[in-house]
């Protein structure tokens, strides 16, 4: 056990104004673009898949404190803009809202790929993408103090562990085959079970992904067990897409007609004798 990284949790760290009107502002722009997107994926489909993925990805929220403490992050609590307060730890405003579309549209569009055939190239380029928007929230985020990384942290660059942007990069992933097997496996009255689903996948996708590190920062100081635990994080990231890759992605078109569960599961009809 590493008592000293308990420790180190700024409490009295203070949210800066700014960056965080900032942010509120850019997550509610974005909740409201994401939300047209929401709509018009939902005409489009004709089910209701789109609306309840967005409504899981608000619900996914109460993960984050317990995120928080396993990479070792903290949100100044003096000065915020509060959402939520779990687990001795109280969540922002911004990060709340920013829960509805970053853990539901890229899934959505996922499924969206699908239908016009997605290829291993282009989900490595959608996760590589994912991954590097994630990396840019969190130099901007950090570097103006609306988010503190504490402890040893490996792979640090521009302020950002990188071994963290890794695996928010690898629950979008999690979410999204969530969500095809949900939205083409469950009969459309079971739809609504997607609210539920997609916290989990979220959650599932981010603690495997990222316990590796936090195993190592809670257990040691010893810098080359910790960097190990990362390079475990970045392997298994990387394996985690490498299979859907192999699973998912044939580049053949995926039909996600008005009854998604028959089109997946319906056996071929047997040729004329």
């Amino acid at each position: 056990m590493n008592p000293k990284i308990l420790e180190l949790v700024p409490w009295s760290a203070e949210m800066p104004a700014l960056p965080q009107t900032i942010l509120i502002a850019i997550c509610c722009l974005l909740f409201v673009l994401a939300l047209w997107f929401v709509v018009s994926e939902t005409r489009r489909r004709k089910d209701w898949v789109a609306v309840y993925a967005f409504i899981g990805g608000g619900l996914a929220i109460i993960y984050e404190p317990l995120g928080d403490m396993l990479v070792s992050a903290f949100y100044p609590i003096r000065g915020q803009v509060g959402w939520i307060d779990l687990f001795g730890r109280q969540i922002p405003l911004f990060i709340g809202v920013l829960y509805f579309w970053y853990m539901s549209i890229p899934a959505i569009y996922f499924l969206k790929r699908l239908e016009r055939g997605l290829t291993p190239a282009a989900l490595w380029k959608l996760y590589g993408l994912t991954t590097l928007l994630a990396v840019g929230i969190e130099v901007f985020g950090v570097n103006t103090h609306a988010w503190i990384y504490y402890g040893p942290q490996p792979f640090v660059l521009l302020g950002v562990p990188l071994w963290c942007p890794m695996t928010y990069g690898s629950f979008l992933v999690t979410i999204s085959i969530g969500l095809q097997l949900m939205s083409t496996r469950l009969d459309r009255k079971h739809h609504w079970l997607i609210i539920f689903g997609v916290p989990l996948c979220m959650w599932g996708g981010h603690c495997a992904t990222a316990l590796p590190t936090a195993a190592a920062m809670f257990s040691t100081d010893n810098p080359l067990w910790i960097w190990t635990g990362a390079t475990a994080t970045f392997a298994l990231s990387l394996l985690l897409v490498h299979v859907v890759s192999l699973a998912y992605c044939t580049g053949e078109k995926v039909a996600l007609a008005d009854n998604q569960r028959a089109a997946w599961r319906a056996p071929a009809k047997p040729s004329a004798a």
